[in-house]
């Protein structure tokens, strides 16, 4: 092996950007840099700073490399290290005690991402299908967001990123991506300089995305599904509606109009806390705008009636 090269990786946080990697590679056990993919058209060479230190990270001498056992009492930190074999009998034998004792669905699977990537998360669900473990959902943190979505879309899938860099409207509803998503930012400032595009920032808060925003609607937390109700009556009344295209790929278009006539910009105003103005604003640009994009975040979905506001979103 040289001195040093640059291999092909991935990214293994959970974040939707997947960012394509190039490491290197210093001998059999070290990395060095850490670099986002330039061939990669939507990773484009743009990496976040947390991921470029990742070596930092792996071979930092503070890294736990062994399991620990608890030998204090909770909180207290009071650890000592114990060997793989011991703390895999030590995990088997509760899991199968439990099983034992209260049926093997009183063992429930509770885990997401982390920074293990897809095919160790998942790898669970051969033990837990093995098993006869709970089949209960395996995460509280995206449940309401994908029936929402489902209920409204069909299908856990959405757009491809990187057409907001072909869009002249991106409306960013719930999320932060200047601190969480910097690739987003790349293709979101692509289409502001090159297309002249518009950005507009749905958040309670003051974020560092609504900061730069062309319009920040800061409505109420939980009232997303109201406003996105107005924004329809609107698109119906002003005639911004595609009709055709509901017609083809919608569910009942006439019966979402009818439910949505008494749902206009004064009803939601005093829902959400926005000025009707802003509303009615907020539905002409989406409404006349040809190439608009959305890019949902979870926040919204994570309070009261969430899978709702989602849907509706």
């Amino acid at each position: 092996m040289p001195s040093s090269e640059f291999r092909s990786s991935v990214c293994p946080h959970d974040c939707p950007s997947t960012c394509a990697l190039e490491v290197e590679v210093l001998d059999r056990t070290r990395i060095g840099a850490v670099r986002g993919a330039e061939e990669n058209t939507y990773t484009a060479g743009v990496i976040c700073a947390k991921v470029a230190r990742y070596a930092e990270r792996v071979h930092h001498p503070d890294r736990l490399t062994r399991p620990l056992l608890r030998t204090g009492p909770k909180g207290s930190g009071q650890f000592r290290e114990i060997g793989w074999n011991e703390a895999l009998d030590r995990v088997a034998g509760s899991l199968a005690d439990i099983a034992a004792r209260h049926g093997t669905e009183a063992v429930w699977p509770f885990y997401y991402a982390g920074t293990m990537g897809l095919v160790q998360r998942d790898g669970i669900n051969r033990l837990r299908h093995a098993m006869r473990y709970s089949r209960q959902r395996l995460t509280i943190c995206t449940a309401v967001c994908e029936a929402g979505w489902t209920a409204g879309v069909g299908a856990y899938l959405g757009p491809d990123a990187r057409e907001m860099a072909t869009s002249d409207l991106i409306v960013v509803w719930g999320g932060n991506p200047v601190a969480t998503q910097v690739n987003v930012m790349t293709h979101l400032a692509r289409a502001r300089k090159q297309r002249g595009a518009k950005l507009v920032v749905v958040d309670p808060y003051r974020s560092g995305t609504a900061a730069v925003a062309d319009m920040h609607l800061a409505l109420r937390p939980g009232t997303d599904g109201a406003l996105a109700c107005a924004v329809m009556h609107i698109a119906f009344r002003d005639g911004w509606a595609d009709r055709a295209y509901m017609a083809t790929h919608a569910d009942c278009p006439d019966a979402l109009q009818a439910h949505l006539a008494a749902r206009g910009p004064d009803w939601a105003s005093a829902i959400t806390g926005l000025p009707v103005g802003q509303i009615e604003a907020f539905a002409r640009l989406y409404g006349s705008t040809k190439r608009g994009y959305i890019r949902l975040g979870y926040g919204f979905s994570r309070s009261r009636n969430g899978a709702a506001n989602m849907h509706a979103v």
